[in-house]
């Protein structure tokens, strides 16, 4: 079988090699890959800037999806023919990740996916959801769970509430889709307008462009019925975050994912107490979650948005753009 892997520090290093395909054993399920989704993760971990504790050669990409071509003895829940997806944490299932549960994460601790073939325990996959491609279904583990665990997991997001969305990237996406399927309001905002009406497209209420409005966060406090935004997908990390402050209601949720414009906090205590703030690190999510949004996926026929796709070969030329920052949505693989 074809297989990328990394054998140094370096997009530039990536390689495609030849591998022997895995037979699955007892519990196990074997898993032709179809399709990979590109997370800026993936970037950082690839490039060296997420951890200097990478194991090579490593196979990277922690998302995708694929169908069952083989089990072992035991599998009593899949068998051959299923399509599914292998959990962004394989060992995480249920409940808070109190006992290393979050130790083990694909395209890091565990192979990725970008590869042909890749053997699973039956408990590390999901079915995917019946209407969603390949491509659309290898969006989810990453992006869409990050998504979901911010906005229903931690934030019990309802109808008639507000959700600010920061960017158009995949999380911001995903976010968006799903607090409209839920009936909230979403407020968007973006440095590009044409990025701003294609989310108005897909059903924000609201979109503010913070090169044209750089105190946006009580213009979104306004939008929000006045009474402030109950959840912000928080992107952007130090120099977003004292407008989230200020976007939010009393005791409203800021939702930390991402730090694409620094890693330092930088706030006051004063305006956190003020607001009554609750500040939440989202990393993903486990298993149970994950089901719970397939399900609500299903239900409400949702598609991820993929911007682009790329060859199997090309994988470091999706990474290059994905680090560039230009997409709206997700960046794919055709495996």
């Amino acid at each position: 079988m074809k297989v990328v892997q990394l054998p140094g520090f370096g997009i530039e290093r990536l390689e495609i090699v030849d591998r022997d395909v895995p037979e699955p054993r007892s519990g196990q399920v074997l898993v032709r890959f179809k399709a990979a989704a590109l997370n800026y993760r993936d970037v950082q971990i690839i490039s060296g800037d997420f951890t200097p504790n990478v194991t090579f050669p490593l196979i990277p990409l922690s998302d995708g999806a694929g169908e069952i071509v083989a089990v072992g003895r035991g599998v009593t829940d899949l068998r051959a023919g299923d399509r599914v997806t292998p959990l962004f944490f394989p060992k995480w299932l249920y409940g808070e990740a109190l006992r290393g549960e979050r130790s083990v994460s694909s395209g890091l601790e565990a192979p990725g996916v970008a590869r042909e073939y890749g053997v699973y325990a039956q408990s590390e996959v999901v079915k995917v959801a019946s209407h969603l491609s390949f491509l659309e279904a290898a969006c989810l583990p990453c992006a869409g769970l990050t998504a979901w665990t911010a906005l229903v997991t931690v934030s019990g997001i309802k109808k008639g509430d507000t959700v600010m969305v920061q960017g158009t990237g995949g999380v911001a996406l995903f976010a968006l889709q799903f607090a409209k399927a839920m009936g909230a309001n979403v407020i968007v905002i973006s440095s590009s307008d044409a990025k701003l009406e294609r989310a108005k497209a897909l059903g924000a209420d609201h979109g503010i462009n913070y090169r044209a409005t750089p105190r946006w966060g009580p213009v979104a406090f306004e939008l929000a019925d006045g009474r402030g935004v109950d959840a912000v997908i928080e992107i952007g990390g130090t120099g977003t975050l004292e407008n989230s402050v200020q976007a939010i209601r009393h005791g409203g949720h800021v939702l930390i994912i991402g730090y694409l414009a620094g890693a330092q906090i930088g706030l006051t205590v004063y305006s956190l107490i003020q607001k009554n703030a609750n500040f939440h690190g989202i990393g993903v999510g486990n298993r149970r979650d994950y089901e719970q949004m397939i399900r609500f996926v299903e239900t409400h026929k949702i598609r991820p948005v993929v911007d682009k796709t790329f060859a199997f070969a090309q994988v470091g030329d999706g990474l290059r753009e994905l680090a560039e920052g230009g997409h709206f949505g997700k960046l794919a693989v055709e495996i």
